[in-house]
């Protein structure tokens, strides 16, 4: 993901190019296949950035445990400011309280890859489900609770524990 911009560089404030992404991302040692677009904006400082990639992930449902397969969706705008001037070669340095910004490396290159992997970590689920109404696993017995199968009751009671049920309280 890695996008030539110093004809951009050279045109005026406001031009435009927008490409389609069709790529590989790599994170955390798995690879994800990406499709999206992205926008590349001129500004007086340097390039804004605007992507909108989808990608799928497998994991499994932090209820039942049964394989799922879902959609990432990695949408960012970031500023890329140049590490070079184009016209003189000189290193441009960052203006005073822009920290950690993304920059576009001396062959005039926007790399995508950095500002996706972290999007898209941003993006997953905490805890992904294979339906919004999965009820999980009993923690009696360890069956699916929605199965038919499933006959065990909730109100049971640990053996251990069921002298608490005597207990009166108030």
């Amino acid at each position: 993901m890695q996008f030539n911009v110093s004809s951009l560089l050279q045109e005026a404030t406001g031009a435009i190019r927008e490409y389609d992404i069709d790529d590989d991302l790599r994170v955390d040692g798995e690879t994800h296949h990406l499709k999206g677009h992205v926008r590349f904006d001129r500004t007086p400082r340097g390039i804004l950035v605007r992507a909108h990639m989808i990608g799928s992930m497998s994991d499994v449902c932090s209820r039942c445990l049964k394989p799922l397969t879902f959609d990432v969706h990695v949408d960012f705008e970031e500023m890329y400011y140049p590490t070079i001037d184009l016209h003189t070669g000189a290193r441009v340095d960052l203006e005073e309280g822009i920290d950690d910004a993304y920059r576009i490396n001396e062959r005039h290159i926007i790399d995508l890859s950095e500002p996706a992997q972290q999007y898209w970590s941003i993006a997953l689920p905490m805890a992904p489900l294979c339906d919004e109404n999965c009820a999980g696993l009993c923690p009696v017995c360890g069956e699916e609770i929605g199965a038919a199968a499933h006959a065990c009751t909730r109100d049971q009671v640990d053996a251990r524990w069921s002298k608490l049920a005597d207990l009166k309280l108030g």
